[in-house]
């Protein structure tokens, strides 16, 4: 599996992990944030449990995580490690 991460921006990117179920969602957002650094990360996944966890764990890790109910998806807005 590939880690379908795009740049939108200077500053922002988006990684589309539609598709995949749990841990891979989880495991593909960590491998994204190490390569985006400071950059805002959009996470788009369609797996409820992975909507509902990686906002969880990712918190716990200091980050600000926004979520955001689309049609078929969430969409988690990753930002700044404190």
């Amino acid at each position: 599996m590939e880690l379908k991460l795009k740049k939108l921006d200077d500053n922002r990117y988006e990684l589309d992990v539609r598709g995949n179920v749990c841990p891979f969602p989880q495991i593909f957002t960590e491998l994204a944030l190490k390569e985006v650094g400071d950059a805002i990360l959009e996470v788009i996944t369609d797996n409820p449990p992975s909507a509902r966890d990686i906002p969880v764990v990712f918190e716990k890790k200091g980050y600000r995580v926004e979520k955001k109910k689309e049609e078929n998806y969430w969409r988690l807005i990753i930002s700044g490690s404190d």
